[in-house]
């Protein structure tokens, strides 16, 4: 009899504890600002998956390879005495970054704020990376690079963890604040936070100004968050003048890197309207605006006019009958 109740009394926990172990199994994580409760994945979704990690686990391999093509093909250039280069060599590019860097009271102050780690989502968040992949390509490559900040970086975050995956990340020549945004590098008064819902049109670049861009890719979700964010720390805001250059069927809301390239080519001497029109993609429509005087605009008002009369009389002429035809006729014939 103690031996039958025994046995279910030590079996009783054991049924218990795998219970409680499926139970905490099933329990999914807790979803992190920004992020969606996980759902169970599909056939494809895992196949998706598996490819994803023999990508990054092959990225160094095929990088390798990459280079020692780009090797091989300079070589047989140079033996055949073509140019190995269509661009700038890489220290010719450093240097370039090194003596931009060295006037930086006279060159383009740029801060990228990326203090918006908790309102993306992990697609978005890549998608901010490449976009300051292409800003810090845009500047190393300009005529006359000028400074860029990365600021807002919050330590082991999702931003933090994409950056990683970009070898050689950690020698770019900028700088990189982690866990410190603008505020807490820069002077008040020498900041302008650029939002497309400011009143102020950034006509011309000062010196000794830093430009800040949010580097938020939320689709519109958190609309007006960075001019928000900017006027209730007290910073001064500004939009770059596209209305007042270019005609656009979309709205005037651009990408990180097209604000910097735009900046970019306005710091190395083009015009507004040349800067705007080389940058923006085709998908926006612009079109320059023609500054016409007044008498040019009322004297081709005219010329429409004076063409529409002539096409009307030309239509009216081909309207006429048969028998004025022929009264016209006989009349040249009498006479």
């Amino acid at each position: 009899m103690p031996e039958e109740i025994l046995e279910p009394q030590t079996k009783i926990p054991k049924i218990e504890d795998d219970k409680v172990v499926e139970q905490i199994g099933k329990q999914s994580k807790l979803p992190g600002p920004g992020e969606t409760p996980p759902n169970p994945l599909s056939k494809n979704q895992l196949k998706k998956q598996k490819r994803l990690e023999k990508y990054e686990e092959l990225k160094k391999v095929r990088r390798q390879k990459e280079r020692e093509k780009q090797k091989q093909k300079r070589l047989e250039a140079q033996a055949l005495g073509l140019p190995t280069r269509n661009g700038p060599s890489r220290k010719e590019l450093k240097k370039r970054q090194l003596t931009g860097y060295g006037q930086q009271s006279e060159k383009l102050s740029v801060a990228i704020d990326l203090d918006y780690d908790d309102l993306m989502h992990d697609r978005d968040v890549a998608k901010c990376i490449k976009q300051c992949l292409r800003i810090y390509t845009i500047n190393r490559r300009s005529k006359c690079p000028g400074q860029l900040d990365i600021t807002g970086i919050k330590t082991d975050g999702r931003i933090h963890t994409s950056l990683k995956r970009n070898d050689g990340w950690e020698n770019w020549h900028l700088n990189y604040y982690f866990d410190k945004t603008h505020l807490d590098i820069f002077p008040k008064q020498n900041l302008v936070y650029l939002t497309c819902e400011s009143d102020n049109v950034l006509d011309r670049l000062e010196n000794g100004i830093t430009y800040v861009i949010g580097g938020l890719v939320d689709h519109n979700h958190h609309k007006g968050l960075c001019h928000q964010r900017a006027t209730e720390n007290g910073l001064r805001t500004a939009r770059l003048p596209l209305s007042e250059h270019v005609n656009m069927k979309t709205r005037a809301v651009l990408s990180t890197f097209h604000v910097f390239e735009i900046l970019m080519r306005v710091a190395e001497g083009q015009p507004w309207t040349d800067a705007i029109m080389e940058t923006l993609p085709e998908r926006k429509g612009a079109k320059p605006k023609l500054n016409l005087d007044e008498t040019t605009e009322k004297h081709l008002e005219e010329n429409d006019e004076v063409k529409k009369l002539e096409n009307g009389m030309i239509f009216s002429a081909d309207k006429t009958s048969p028998s004025e035809m022929m009264t016209n006729s006989s009349a040249c014939g009498e006479k």
